[in-house]
C-alpha cells in the first residue's frame, strides 16, 4: 500500500488534512501556544491563514471558550529544514485577553482553520489540558511569559537548534558539564555548532538552561562522526567502506553479526560469498548506476522443501531487482524458502541479466506488462510452500525477517496476514502497519519517525499492511482468490485483501521486528498526478475501496497524529501499563516467567499491554521477546524517568499493574497525578515481610542482631501494608498470604488469586534412565542459597553414606563463584549453574528437592517440576500455598530424618515414583493450566469493573 498523495515535504505528510495542513505544537514542549498552518500545495499568500484557538470541555458538550486568533505568517527555521519554505508559523505570546475557564479532567485546547468547506482541525489538536499545560496558559494570561523560556528542537548534522525569548542568554550543558553559551535571535531562534569533542557518534545528554540556571529542556541525541554524505563516501572513498557511517548501519551490522553468531554455534555455515554480498549490499544505492558487474553467478538461498515462497514482481529496473535478491541472500534466516521472480513484461533485459548474475530462483515471464496485481497472482500460482510472502523488488530485507514475519502465525493462530516494518533508505520509518479512518483514508502509521521507537516496534493488530512485504498462508490466499481484479493493475489491492481476511474473522498483524528497507516509488513513482504513471490509479481506486468496505470501518473521527495513537491498536478493549523493576528474563528467574504469563493473560483478555521497567533498561533479546509478543516495551532514551513517562502518557491507561510493593511506594504519587482514571492492581510477587520473618527464624539470630532484623522486618511490614492500602486490588499467588493480608487489614484490603501458568507434558514420564537429585533456583534470592547450604550440611553427607555413587546437581543463576567452587568440592556435588532451558533438568534426574527454610509466595520451581512429572521432596514451606499433599502429589519432609527417608523411597521405589509423578501432573493440569489462569485473571478484572474480551474455548 502506497501512502495517500501529498504535496508537502515527506516530513510533513502526516499533517495534511485535504487541501490544508498544519500542526498545533505541544504546549508543554514549546512553552507558548504555537504551530503552523498552510495551504496544500504550500504557497506564499498576501493574506495569511487565521488559526482559531479555543478551549473546550469534553465533559460538557458544546461548552467552548475562545482563546485567541493567530495569523500563520511567521518564519520558522525548523520548518524550512524539513522542506517547508513558506512563512506559515503562528504563536500566541500573551498576555491573553480572554479569561480562562476552570480546568476539569475534560478540558482541551483546540486549533481550527475556518475554510469555505468548513472548519479544519490542525494535527496535534486537541491537546488535553493537564495541570502542566494549564499552568502554562495561566502564565501566558497573567504576564505573557512563555512558561519555560526556551526549548530544544533537535540536532541537524553538528548543529543544535532551539528557541528562546528573543535576545535571551541561554546555556547548553552537555553530559552534565558546561557546554555552550547561546543567545536567541530576534525571532527567538537559536542554533550553534556542537564542540568537536562531542561529535563522536555516541549518545549525549543535552540540557538547555536559562541565565538563572533553571532547566528548560533536555534530550538524548546521537552526534555525527562526520558530515560527508554516505553516497559521496562510496563514490570517492577507497574500500573497505566506512560501514559504521551507513544510515542503516544498525541493520547491516545485525545481519553480519547474526551470520557470525550462527556460524560460531555450528548451526548454519557462512555463505560462500558473504564478503562479496556484504560489499554489494552496502553499495546498494548504486542499484542502477555504476552497478558492479558479477564475474560469476551468485547463489541465492533456495530449498527443496520450502516453508515460504517469496514472490517478487519486477518490471524493468533490473539493478533494483538484483539489489533485492542480493539483500535476501545477505539477510540471515533459518526459514527454508524458494524465490519466485515475476518478470512483468520488462524491456530492459531483466530475465537475461538475472540468468547471468544469479542462481537459485524460479522465473515467471509475462510477454507484456500486466501490472502488480496479476504479477503477484502469476507468482503465487507456482508457490510450493505453505506460506507466501509478497515482496516488492525495490526492497531490502534485514536479518531474521522471515522468522519475524511467521512468528505471529505461531503466537496468534487467528492471524491471517502479517506485514513487515518498512524503513526508508535514509533510516527513517515509512510505516509500521496501517490503519483506515472512518472516511476510508488509509494511513501509514509512524511515517517519518524513528523505526526503533517503542511505539512502532511491537507486534499488534492493524487494519492493513503494505504488499511491499506481506505474508499470508497459501490456503487463505487461494480461499479468498488473492488480490481482487477490481483493483487491478495496482493500488488498494493490499488494503482490500486485508479487509477480506478480517471479514473471515482472521487477524491482520504488523510484525515490526521484520524490518525491510523500501525504496518507495522506484517502479511507479510517487506522483499521482502523472497521467503516464499507474500511480494515478491510487486516486481512482480510493473511492472504490471506500464504497466496498465502509461498513467495516472503525469509528475514528478526523485523521490526526494524536488520533492515530489512540486507534493504532485494533482488537483491544483497554490499555494497561505494567510497571516492574526490570525487563523479564524468564530463563533467569521464576518471577520473570510469572510477569510474562500475567501480561500474556491480560493480552488474551483483550488488553493492550505497555511494559515500563523502572530501570528503563533495553536488554536486547529479552526486550525483543516482549515486542514480538505484542507488548509495547518502554526504555531509555524514549523515556527518561517513570514520572516523565506517566506525565506524557498516563492518561491512556485504564489499568496500571504494579509488581512489588517498592514500585507502588516509589511511583504512587506520579500515578495518581498523571493517570487519575486508572485502576491499580498490585502483584505482591511474595509477601516480603513474611519472608524476612522466616529468614530471621532460620538464621536463629539473637541479641542485637535479632533486634536489628526485627526493626527491618517491622519497617518492611509497615511499607508493604501501606502499599496494599493504596491500590484497588492486591494479587497473591498464595492463599496463605491472602489470608494473612485479610487478617492484617481487618478485611479492608481487596485481594484475589494471581494466576500461575505452566505447560504440562503429555502422558506420564518413566523413571528409567534418570540419575541423581537436582535443585533449581535463582541464588540472587537468599532463601535458595540457604536451602542448598542446609541440604549440603545436614542431609547430603548421610545420603552419600547410603549411596556413594549418588550425585546432586545444582542449577540456577546468580551463584557466587567462590560459593560455587566450595559447593563443588563436596563429593558427588555437580554445580551446573544457569541453564537457558529447564526442561532437560526436570527430564533427566530422578527427583527434585526443595529444602526451603525461608521464603514466601509460590515456588516456581515446584510448579515447574509438577508440570514435567518429576517427583519432589519438599519442605512444608516449599509446598505452602499449593494445596499439595504428602504421599499424594509430593513427599513432604520436616526433619533431617524425614528428608533421608523420603529421598530414599523415591530413589528406589519405581511404583511410588510413578504414583507421585502421575498425581503431580494431574494437580498441575487442574490448578496451573492456561485456562485456569485465564479464568483467574478475568475474575480480577471483573472485581475492578473492567472490560474483558470473550475468549474462545
Amino acid at each position: 500500500m502506497v501512502p495517500v498523495p501529498l504535496d508537502l515535504p515527506p516530513a510533513m505528510a502526516h499533517h495534511q488534512r485535504g487541501a490544508w495542513a498544519g500542526q498545533l505544537d505541544d504546549l508543554i514542549c514549546s512553552g507558548v501556544v504555537r504551530g503552523w498552518a498552510c495551504r496544500v500545495p504550500p504557497a506564499d499568500a498576501s493574506a495569511p491563514l487565521q488559526v482559531r484557538l479555543v478551549i473546550e470541555d469534553l465533559l460538557r458538550p458544546g461548552a467552548s471558550w475562545p482563546l485567541a486568533v493567530a495569523p500563520a505568517h511567521l518564519q520558522r527555521d525548523d520548518l524550512e529544514r524539513d522542506g517547508l519554505m513558506v512563512p506559515c508559523g503562528f504563536a500566541v505570546q500573551g498576555p491573553l485577553e480572554q479569561p480562562l475557564p476552570a480546568r476539569t479532567s475534560g478540558s482541551v485546547l483546540r486549533a481550527w482553520l475556518d475554510t469555505a468547506d468548513g472548519p479544519v482541525e490542525l494535527s496535534g489538536s486537541p491537546q488535553r489540558l493537564n495541570p502542566e499545560r494549564y499552568r502554562r496558559l495561566e502564565q501566558l494570561q497573567r504576564s505573557g511569559s512563555h512558561g519555560p523560556t526556551g526549548g530544544l528542537l533537535g540536532l541537524e548534522g553538528s548543529q543544535v537548534y532551539g528557541w528562546g525569548e528573543p535576545g535571551s542568554d541561554l546555556h547548553l550543558r552537555i553530559d552534565g558539564r558546561p557546554g555552550l553559551q547561546l543567545q536567541s535571535d530576534s525571532r527567538g531562534q537559536l542554533h550553534a555548532a556542537l564542540p568537536a569533542e562531542s561529535c563522536d557518534g555516541r549518545p549525549h545528554h543535552l540540557e538547555l538552561r536559562n541565565s538563572r540556571g533553571q532547566s528548560l529542556d533536555e534530550r538524548i541525541v546521537f552526534t555525527p562522526l562526520q558530515l560527508t554524505p554516505w553516497p559521496a563516501l562510496l563514490e570517492h572513498g577507497p574500500p573497505p567502506f566506512p560501514d559504521h557511517l551507513h544510515p542503516l548501519v544498525v541493520e547491516q551490522h545485525r545481519s553480519l553479526s547474526t551470520w557470525l553468531h550462527w556460524a560460531d554455534l555450528g548451526e548454519i555455515p557462512l555463505p560462500n560469498d558473504l564478503p562479496r554480498l556484504h560489499r554489494l549490499v552496502v553499495q546498494g544505492h548504486r542499484a542502477e548506476t555504476n552497478m558492479e558487474p558479477l564475474d560469476h553467478p551468485l547463489q541465492l538461498p533456495c530449498s527443496d522443501s520450502p516453508r515460504v515462497s517469496v514472490v517478487i514482481p519486477a518490471h524493468n529496473h533490473y539493478g533494483v531487482t538484483r539489489r533485492c535478491l542480493l539483500a535476501i541472500a545477505y539477510a540471515p534466516t533459518r526459514v527454508p524458502m524458494e524465490l519466485i521472480v515475476v518478470d512483468d513484461g520488462s524491456t530492459d533485459g531483466t530475465a537475461e541479466q538475472l540468468a547471468h548474475d544469479l542462481r537459485g530462483y524460479r522465473l515467471v515471464r509475462h510477454d507484456t506488462a500486466q501490472g502488480f496485481n496479476q504479477a503477484c497472482h502469476s507468482g503465487v500460482a507456482l508457490a510450493q510452500a505453505p506460506f507466501v510472502v509478497l515482496l516488492n523488488n525495490d526492497t531490502e530485507p534485514c536479518a531474521r525477517w522471515l522468522e519475524e514475519l511467521l512468528t505471529p502465525f505461531e503466537l496468534w493462530p487467528k492471524t491471517g496476514i502479517t506485514g513487515a516494518q518498512l524503513v526508508f533508505p535514509n533510516g527513517r520509518l515509512q510505516e509500521s502497519g496501517g490503519l483506515v479512518w472512518d472516511n476510508g483514508q488509509p494511513w501509514n502509521y509512524g511515517r517519518g519517525g524513528n523505526p526503533y521507537d517503542p511505539r512502532v516496534s511491537y507486534s499488534r493488530q492493524v487494519d492493513y499492511v503494505s504488499a511491499a512485504c506481506l505474508a499470508i498462508p497459501l490456503e487463505l490466499w487461494q480461499a479468498i482468490g488473492g488480490f481482487s481484479t477490481e483493483f487491478a493493475p495496482a493500488y488498494f489491492e493490499d488494503t482490500d485483501l486485508a479487509f477480506a481476511v478480517r471479514a473471515r474473522h482472521r487477524e491482520v498483524r504488523c510484525a515490526p521486528l521484520a524490518r525491510v528497507i523500501h525504496h518507495e516509488g522506484t517502479t511507479c513513482g510517487i506522483d499521482t498526478g502523472n497521467p503516464e504513471s499507474s500511480k494515478r490509479l491510487q486516486l481512482v481506486h480510493a473511492p472504490r475501496f471506500r464504497q466496498k468496505w465502509q461498513h467495516a470501518f472503525t469509528p475514528s473521527g478526523p485523521p490526526s497524529r494524536e488520533a492515530a495513537e489512540r486507534h493504532k491498536d485494533r482488537g483491544v478493549v483497554g490499555r494497561v501499563l505494567v510497571i516492574d523493576h526490570a525487563p523479564p528474563r524468564p530463563d533467569r528467574d521464576a518471577g520473570s516467567h510469572a510477569a510474562l504469563t500475567e501480561m500474556g493473560l491480560l493480552q488474551e483478555l483483550g488488553w493492550k499491554v505497555t511494559f515500563l521497567p523502572t530501570n528503563l533498561a533495553w536488554l536486547g533479546g529479552y526486550t525483543d521477546a516482549l515486542q514480538r509478543r505484542g507488548i509495547e516495551a518502554i526504555y531509555a532514551p524514549f523515556a527518561l524517568s517513570v514520572e516523565a513517562f506517566l506525565q506524557q502518557r498516563g492518561h491512556e491507561f485504564q489499568l496500571i499493574y504494579l509488581v512489588r510493593y517498592v514500585t507502588v511506594l516509589a511511583h504512587i504519587q506520579a500515578i495518581r497525578e498523571h493517570a487519575p482514571r486508572a485502576q491499580l492492581m498490585f502483584c505482591l510477587a511474595d509477601l516480603h515481610y513474611l519472608r524476612e520473618l522466616r529468614q530471621l527464624h532460620a538464621a536463629a539470630l539473637s541479641g542485637e542482631a535479632r533486634a536489628r532484623a526485627m526493626t527491618s522486618l517491622n519497617h518492611t511490614r509497615k511499607e508493604e501494608l501501606e502499599a496494599i492500602g493504596m491500590v484497588d486490588l492486591t494479587l497473591s499467588y498464595s492463599s496463605v498470604e491472602r489470608d494473612l493480608i485479610d487478617a492484617e487489614t481487618l478485611g479492608r484490603a481487596a485481594t484475589a488469586a494471581c494466576p500461575w501458568v505452566v505447560d504440562c507434558i503429555e502422558g506420564t514420564p518413566s523413571p528409567q534412565g534418570r540419575q541423581g537429585l537436582a535443585f533449581l533456583g535463582s541464588y540472587a534470592h537468599p532463601p535458595n542459597g540457604d536451602a542448598v547450604a542446609f541440604l549440603l550440611e545436614e542431609i547430603w553427607p548421610h545420603l552419600r553414606q547410603h549411596s556413594p555413587q549418588l550425585e546432586l546437581h545444582l542449577y540456577g543463576s546468580g551463584l557466587d563463584p567462590e560459593l560455587a567452587e566450595a559447593w563443588g568440592r563436596q563429593p558427588g556435588v555437580r554445580v551446573q549453574g544457569w541453564v537457558a532451558n529447564t526442561d532437560p533438568v526436570y527430564d533427566s534426574h530422578r527427583l527434585m528437592v526443595a529444602p526451603l527454610r525461608a521464603g514466601a509466595g509460590l515456588k516456581g520451581k515446584v510448579v515447574g517440576a509438577l508440570a514435567r512429572g518429576i517427583p519432589q521432596v519438599l519442605s512444608p514451606l516449599a509446598a505452602e500455598g499449593t494445596n499439595l499433599r504428602h504421599e499424594r502429589e509430593v513427599l513432604i519432609a520436616a526433619s533431617v530424618d524425614d528428608w533421608l527417608e523420603q529421598i530414599e523411597r523415591l530413589l528406589h521405589d519405581d511404583s511410588l515414583w510413578q504414583q507421585i509423578s502421575a498425581a503431580g501432573l494431574a494437580h498441575a493440569r487442574e490448578h496451573y493450566s492456561h485456562s485456569h489462569g485465564l479464568m483467574q485473571m478475568g475474575q480480577a478484572l471483573k472485581r475492578l469493573g473492567l472490560p474483558l474480551q470473550e475468549v474462545s474455548p
